[in-house]
């Protein structure tokens, strides 16, 4: 701990001579730019990789805490809060919109070409592996203009009569997600569980498909006749 101190004097950071305790050394080492290294090589000794951790634990309502024991071991302790949940999810673009889709309400997924649907009563209906599905544009749904595209993907989700595909301009992956769920009253949306950030900072809805279709079955929209 004492080299860490020094180090920070030496960067201008305030510090208090004598033993440092695990809130101030949590602090040092989080600060923006501290690093205990000379020289910086590919993968560290830039100093932004603790203050990153921190960040993030504190953005998603956690808390992040410090342990050593001077020449036996150092513990790092990042709490989350259990109202918070990791799933894996399939992320989905509309137009310039992208959402993100739990894969565990996920059966298949599919590439059909956009001729190939046929409208019937104002529904759409798409034949897969030897069935008649409908499907339902998520542009509809949310209103939103979509790209062109000669070939979509198609979320299906439910089984046999109960089968019916989201339609998507394209899918561009699946990862790893932290849902946030929406608790405002004022910010709820049918269809919507929840919110989560991608890698590149960009915040995305995530979509609760199985609300979406209740909804529409709930109402008097085209897609009810085909379920």
């Amino acid at each position: 701990m004492q080299a860490i101190a020094s180090r920070a004097r030496a960067a201008g950071l305030d510090i208090a001579d004598g033993d440092i305790d695990s809130r101030v050394l949590l602090d040092v080492i989080c600060s923006p730019g501290f690093s205990t290294r000379d020289e910086a090589d590919r993968v560290s000794g830039r100093g932004v990789g603790m203050a990153v951790v921190r960040d993030t634990v504190q953005e998603l309502g956690g808390t992040l805490s410090v342990e050593t024991v001077v020449g036996r071991s150092t513990t790092f302790r990042a709490v989350l809060p259990l109202t918070l949940a990791i799933t894996d999810a399939l992320i989905v673009h509309v137009g310039d919109r992208t959402f993100a889709v739990p894969q565990g309400a996920v059966r298949e997924i599919a590439e059909v070409d956009a001729g190939s649907l046929r409208a019937i009563e104002n529904n759409e209906l798409m034949t897969h592996r030897g069935a008649t599905v409908p499907v339902v544009r998520l542009a509809r749904l949310f209103a939103l203009e979509p790209a062109p595209r000669p070939r979509m993907h198609v979320i299906l989700i439910g089984t046999g009569l109960a089968a019916v595909g989201i339609l998507v301009d394209r899918i561009s992956g699946q990862r790893e997600i932290v849902v946030k769920a929406l608790r405002d009253p004022l910010v709820k949306v049918a269809g919507v569980s929840g919110a989560t950030e991608l890698g590149d900072g960009r915040l995305v809805l995530i979509l609760d498909v199985a609300g979406l279709l209740r909804g529409l079955r709930s109402r008097n929209t085209p897609i009810r006749a085909a379920l």
